[in-house]
């Protein structure tokens, strides 16, 4: 369903699916090294109103690897500049999932006159401060067990000798507000080196508060689910301290993933956004 192609932005293959019609839709998937494919079939539906973009990031899903393999934010914030240069949008509706969300804060504050609406869901946080705050609440989640093991899987996947499906194995469990909704979530890849590059990037570098200004102008939803690893109230700390225009909508017995266990939830709330 959808016109697949690859297009060619800053020398580089890049997957990208469009479906729809209407007002155009932008998808920032997470991981970072996830691909757009976590969003589907959950919003298809959306396509009904809008034209919705969906790509996958330098080196993810099916577009091609990195010149070098070098991964950083700026790489992928500019990427998206040249997505919009090739489709001649003169002002995104940006949708950021998890790191998505953090993309699509990055890019508002490079390009703030080229963003009409930003709608972020499972959001993160403003500074890195909210990336390390993830990632204690995740490990606080998990048995003692669980936590050595992780520590065991984690440089042998950085080193390439396990497959990082073996950390999903893991965490996916904490990702959710029901386990059952685990049956729902479309089998994806991931690129470890990916995530690696640009996590170690986020850890050194990552902070829009100081550019909090430059997103005042632009309208900015967040939906949050009840029992994400960044709760509402957490995020009031990691985000709203900073960026205090934002509004924020609690999604009730949600995870992280509010795209597998909330869809309709969260596909009736995007719609009213970009709408309105």
């Amino acid at each position: 369903m959808g016109e697949e192609r690859y297009i060619t932005l800053r020398n580089e293959k890049i997957y990208a699916k469009v479906m729809g019609k209407g007002e155009p839709l932008i998808f920032l998937h997470g991981g970072p090294g996830g691909e757009h494919r976590f969003f589907l079939p959950h919003l298809q539906d959306l396509s009904q109103h809008f034209t919705l973009i969906f790509y996958d990031q330098r080196g993810c899903g099916q577009s091609e690897k990195a010149i070098n393999e070098e991964y950083t934010m700026d790489g992928e914030v500019e990427t998206l500049e040249a997505l919009r240069q090739f489709f001649n949008i003169d002002k995104l509706n940006l949708i950021g999932e998890s790191w998505g969300s953090m993309l699509a804060l990055l890019y508002a504050a490079k390009y703030p006159n080229h963003v009409n609406k930003l709608f972020m869901t499972a959001a993160v946080g403003a500074t890195k401060g909210g990336y390390f705050r993830f990632e204690k609440e995740l490990l606080n989640r998990l048995t003692k067990d669980e936590r050595i093991r992780l520590e065991e899987l984690s440089p042998k996947v950085n080193q390439g000798e396990v497959d990082v499906v073996e950390i999903f194995k893991i965490i996916d469990p904490y990702y959710v507000y029901s386990p059952e909704s685990l049956i729902k979530k479309t089998k994806t890849q991931s690129n470890a080196r990916v995530n690696e590059q640009i996590g170690k990037d986020i850890t050194e570098n990552y902070d829009v508060s100081k550019d909090a200004n430059k997103l005042s102008n632009i309208p900015i939803m967040v939906a949050q689910g009840d029992h994400d690893i960044i709760t509402p109230e957490i995020l009031e700390q990691e985000l709203i301290n900073y960026i205090p225009h934002i509004e924020v909508r609690e999604i009730k017995n949600c995870g992280h993933w509010s795209v597998i266990e909330q869809p309709e939830q969260l596909q009736a709330m995007i719609k009213d956004f970009f709408q309105n």
